[in-house]
């Protein structure tokens, strides 16, 4: 059986699925979509696929098995609601929606539906680093703190504080969640200036089974830069960096970190095109759900409530 799949956004984020889903075996990557034709067309050409400046036509097709959601954050949710109101499974990059009223209605018309439909970009689910960290802490006892830093090497404008949150934080939120297996029932977000507007982050949750969780931002310029601590009741647990030669040379020894996420997670959005394509075939969504895309929004809400009001806010 192939899979019959279109894409819809031809940035940097659609380019790399678009590379990954036409690797599979089975898979037809058939249309891209995008507002900017030449976009839509040059990226098309990745995979001798049709191009198409109609994104919610490519969202509601019933040839298609599934679709790709790579555009711009604010036409996530409406994109999705048409993919599914037509029984089409969705992997939507993150967030699910640009707030939580329409993360809300996303969940809402996917639970209207037959069955699940929907998964979220969470690739950190997916990563070797990642998942060596929840297999390890099997032995470890009960989860008493998750530590997360997030170094990002910010390529574009400086951003606001709730696009940092959307567009980077709620990974770490997510992770937090996966990891622990409960919820985040309250938030402090303290916030640094300096040269940007968001210099540094630091956000400290308390989680429902009476764990915490601290994830520290920093808009980085050396480079894209993650790291995952769990410390548990018997032990504690801290994700390997991903395998680079260290290499001397002219009087120094130079380890090679990155600067882009598709180069630290570009098997972490491997495995995820894999598994949401054999999802497709077994009728089932196997990654990060519409809930979880809309847990983590209530608490990117939450934060940047915290952020605002400089007390901890509940989720």
């Amino acid at each position: 059986m192939t899979i019959r799949v279109g894409v819809i956004g031809a940035g940097g984020m659609g380019r790399e699925h678009i590379k990954n889903l036409a690797a599979l075996e089975g898979v037809d990557v058939v249309v891209i979509a995008d507002v900017d034709a030449a976009a839509a067309l040059d990226a098309a050409g990745l995979c001798d696929a049709a191009a198409s400046t109609d994104a919610a036509g490519v969202a509601a097709d019933p040839s298609l098995d599934g679709v790709v959601i790579a555009s711009p954050d604010h036409t996530h949710a409406d994109l999705t609601i048409a993919a599914v109101e037509r029984g089409g499974f969705v992997l939507c990059e993150k967030p699910l929606a640009s707030g939580v009223p329409d993360a809300e209605r996303v969940v809402a018309a996917e639970v209207a539906g037959e069955h699940p439909l929907v998964q979220v970009g969470f690739m950190r689910q997916y990563d070797p680093a990642h998942l060596h960290v929840q297999s390890a802490m099997g032995e470890l006892g009960s989860v008493r703190h998750v530590r997360l830093v997030h170094r990002n090497t910010n390529h574009e404008a400086e951003r606001p504080l709730d696009l940092v949150f959307s567009q980077s934080l709620i990974h770490d939120v997510h992770t937090a969640r996966w990891l622990t297996g409960t919820e985040f029932s309250s938030i402090t977000t303290h916030v640094v200036s300096g040269p940007r507007p968001v210099e540094h982050v630091m956000l400290l949750g308390a989680m429902a089974d009476g764990s915490t969780v601290t994830i520290e931002f920093v808009e980085a310029t050396y480079g894209y830069d993650v790291e995952v601590e769990v410390t548990c009741e018997h032990g504690m647990v801290t994700a390997a960096q991903p395998s680079q030669p260290v290499v001397r040379f002219e009087g120094a020894a130079h380890q090679h970190v990155g600067d882009d996420w598709f180069g630290r997670f570009s098997e972490a959005y491997r495995l995820e095109a894999a598994d949401w394509v054999a999802g497709i075939r077994a009728g089932e969504v196997r990654g990060p759900t519409s809930t979880d895309g809309l847990a983590a929004q209530r608490v990117v809400d939450a934060a940047v409530r915290s952020a605002a009001s400089g007390q901890r806010e509940q989720v």
